[in-house]
């Protein structure tokens, strides 16, 4: 904006710094800032920022995961180790949204697990290495009882039923 506002600077701040957490510096922070004017309409501003050490991913182990076994829930997480530690982009890998519904939580939500949950836990950081384990919860897989409508004025129900996929006693999927 052409005009200086305390509001959307101190926002800005906030965006800087989850900025640079999604870049691996999980430490950062502002340490000083300053605003000043320079003209009769201009300020300048003047951050000193704390960035801290670069992380990365380190070994990432999968607790209480009874229907996938380590290696298929890798594959669908694509976080390796020696990756840029985020934690924004874990939890769009864990529970999305991602563009394709390739995360972890829609893998389970499309094969019954309604009640699917994931808590990813950094059990040990050193140096510039975080250690991860994720601890599912599956739950059970659910299946459809009942389709109802509602709302509809215009067609005979049967003829929408007929049309829709979802059919009672099918597996629930996302």
């Amino acid at each position: 904006s052409r005009k200086f506002k305390q509001d959307k600077y101190d926002d800005d701040k906030k965006n800087l710094i989850t900025k640079m957490q999604d870049k691996g510096y999980r430490d950062a922070e502002v340490l000083s800032d300053t605003v000043f004017k320079t003209g009769e309409n201009t300020v300048g501003v003047k951050i000193k920022l704390f960035e801290g050490h670069k992380y990365y991913f380190g070994n990432i182990k999968w607790s209480g995961n009874a229907k996938y076994p380590e290696a298929v829930l890798n594959k669908i997480f694509r976080i390796k180790k020696g990756d840029i530690f985020s934690e924004d982009e874990l939890n769009k890998r864990l529970t999305g949204p991602t563009p394709n519904d390739d995360d972890v939580s829609s893998f389970y939500l499309n094969d019954g697990y309604l009640t699917y949950q994931s808590d990813p836990v950094q059990t040990r950081i050193y140096n510039d290495t975080v250690d991860l384990d994720i601890r599912v919860y599956e739950g059970p897989q659910y299946t459809i009882n009942r389709v109802s409508l509602k709302g509809n004025d215009v067609t005979n129900d049967k003829v929408v039923m007929r049309e829709i996929r979802t059919r009672p006693g099918q597996q629930f999927n996302k």
